[in-house]
């Protein structure tokens, strides 16, 4: 056996340096990949409804309904290319991310690899150096450095190293969470501009504060009747926006769409549903259909809203469903976490889980969403 071992340390220096085998840089390549190609499709899918609309124009069909229409189209075409630039700006950050990465785990394979020979090279060069002392001092000669100091300034030697290649990898380490959080804020990021801000036609301005009130529900419940006389009759002096009124004036909590999940999982939790973090997608998946990521949506040209009871919030709820599904001290539909939390319950105590929602059960087998 040699007279210097590893450092006392080194197990720390692989272990750092083993938390880089999980990046696969070509993962993260593929996904921007699919994120370029899915930019495409947005952009493809804008342009074919716009020219599908511009058949209806030229005198085909007029009237203030009309013009509403021809103005939604315009705002989806506008709102489909701030999302393809979206897409496109997340596509060249994943590019970018790949590559700083790829980067980054050379670099600390290269450092772990290095300060490794550089110890293993040093432990060869002491047994030889104490070997030759030994044997100095058993032919009766003073071995100048000794052996034990010769085996100290080794150590120290070593230490040194396995220390530097710690603090260097840990560096690395720290350099590749943020680029991955950089990354990460970026795809999180509502798009402004977006889908979720085009309201579609017959709905009150979203950016009206007075949807609230009297008037609010009044000029809500006129674009219904302008479509139908059921939307009309469901309308008179806000009546037609259910219980709850209209969304609130004031901007939704501080926070995003996977923060609200994530809250609202944990709440669900504590009160026996059994839902965890691997079901955030496809809760993500039901807000963005439904409501496009806007807390404060609300639907005033379906059925539901034709009786008087419209559908609200991330998960677009009607009021006696979350009534029924809400739980204690998450009295709010307008609330992001409490309207996930009666949305998810309804779910369960309706289709079983998640598994059994129409929606995701249909987009499963490859077909378009629908709602719940």
């Amino acid at each position: 056996m040699g007279a210097l071992g590893l450092p006392a340390e080194w197990p720390e220096v692989e272990n750092k340096a083993k938390e880089v085998e999980k990046v696969n840089p070509a993962t993260i390549q593929k996904a921007a990949d699919e994120f370029k190609e899915a930019g495409a499709n947005a952009d493809d899918h804008a342009a074919e409804l716009k020219n599908a609309a511009a058949g209806l124009q030229d005198g085909v069909w007029d009237g203030p309904a009309a013009d509403e229409f021809f103005a939604y189209v315009a705002k989806v075409g506008d709102a489909g290319k701030k999302f393809k630039d979206k897409l496109d700006e997340v596509a060249t950050e994943l590019e970018g991310l790949q590559k700083d990465l790829t980067e980054i785990k050379r670099k600390i394979e290269t450092t772990r690899d290095d300060a490794k020979k550089k110890i293993d090279d040093k432990i060869a060069a002491t047994d030889t150096a104490v070997a030759q002392a030994q044997q100095q001092a058993a032919n009766g000669q003073t071995p100048n450095p000794s052996p034990d100091a010769i085996i100290a300034a080794a150590k120290a030697e070593n230490d040194t190293t396995a220390s530097n290649a710690k603090t260097d990898i840990q560096n690395l380490l720290d350099e590749a969470d943020k680029k991955i959080a950089k990354s990460q804020e970026l795809m999180k990021k509502e798009i402004e501009g977006g889908f979720s801000s085009v309201t579609p036609p017959g709905t009150a301005s979203g950016g009206s504060s007075g949807s609230s009130n009297g008037g609010g529900g009044g000029s809500s419940g006129g674009g219904g009747g302008s479509s139908s006389g059921g939307g009309g009759s469901a309308s008179g002096g806000g009546g037609g926006l259910g219980p709850s009124g209209g969304p609130p004036s004031s901007g939704p909590p501080p926070g995003n769409v996977d923060q609200w999940i994530r809250e609202a999982i944990k709440i669900l939790q504590a009160n026996g549903i059994p839902v965890t973090e691997d079901n955030i997608d496809e809760i993500w998946t039901i807000i963005e259909k439904e409501s496009g990521g806007d807390p404060h949506a609300i639907n005033n040209w379906d059925s539901n809203a034709a009786k008087g009871t419209p559908s609200k919030g991330l998960m677009q709820c009607i009021d006696p469903t979350f009534q029924a599904h809400k739980l204690p001290g998450h009295d709010d539909i307008y609330n992001p976490v409490d309207n996930i939390i009666a949305g998810v319950r309804y779910t369960f105590d309706r289709y079983g889980g998640f598994e059994g929602h129409p929606g995701l059960k249909a987009m499963a087998g490859g077909g378009g969403y629908q709602g719940y």
